[in-house]
């Protein structure tokens, strides 16, 4: 082969590959994320659960009186709390909690569980409304089973919402209104068909515009 028709190929091979190679332009995000503790929180982030009964004194509405109650026998509700969102007042400070994990022993028939725990707002009346969802995070399910089961959610006037724990994952009601200084009480009603445990997670969301849901 003629040299200078190989090194016309092998600059054409290598003028392809300049023009192949691939670019990148760079671009960047630099972020900063400050925590304070709960003691500073207002707004939205002093939304949570507590129970009147719970932290004497509260100054929020009476609810979650039940969240001890006995069931059958010896047997009682237990309410165990997450982390602390929100905190006020003196030692032993009044709090609201980010989560609750309820268990709750019954035997096989019909239940109605009232104002098991309490959903507030702490806040002064300058600070805005906020609006809440209740959003099926995980159906109701397990190795025992459950029927007609709903969360109730209830204010001072009677019902406000009630969420279908068998539903679909998902399904979701809200948005509702919440008022500083007020809260809610939330209650239980199911039917249990069978022996065993059954679990479902329900998520909560709390923000100052009601136009677009989570």
């Amino acid at each position: 082969m003629d040299r200078r028709l190989l090194v016309l190929i092998v600059a054409a091979v290598a003028l392809i590959g300049v023009v192949n190679a691939t670019a990148f332009a760079y671009r960047w995000i630099q972020g900063t994320i400050t925590v304070y503790g709960p003691e500073n929180a207002a707004g939205i982030a002093c939304v949570g659960f507590y129970s009147s009964t719970a932290q004497s004194g509260i100054d929020l509405p009476a609810v979650g009186t039940n969240y001890n109650a006995k069931t059958y026998g010896d047997q009682q509700i237990s309410v165990s709390t997450g982390q602390a969102v929100c905190q006020w007042g003196t030692p032993p400070y009044n709090e609201l909690y980010e989560s609750i994990t309820v268990d709750i022993p019954v035997t096989v028939g019909s239940w109605y569980i009232k104002d098991f725990y309490g959903f507030g707002y702490h806040g002064a009346d300058t600070d805005p409304t906020v609006y809440v969802w209740f959003r099926l995070e995980q159906p109701a399910s397990g190795d025992g089973s459950i029927s007609n089961a709903y969360l109730i959610i209830n204010s001072t006037s009677g019902v406000i919402g009630s969420l279908n724990l068998l539903s679909s994952s998902g399904t979701m009601i809200g948005p509702f209104q919440l008022s500083p200084g007020s809260a809610w009480s939330l209650d239980l009603r199911f039917n249990a068909t069978s022996t065993g445990s059954v679990s479902f997670t329900v998520g909560v969301y709390v923000s100052y515009q009601s136009s677009e849901s989570p």
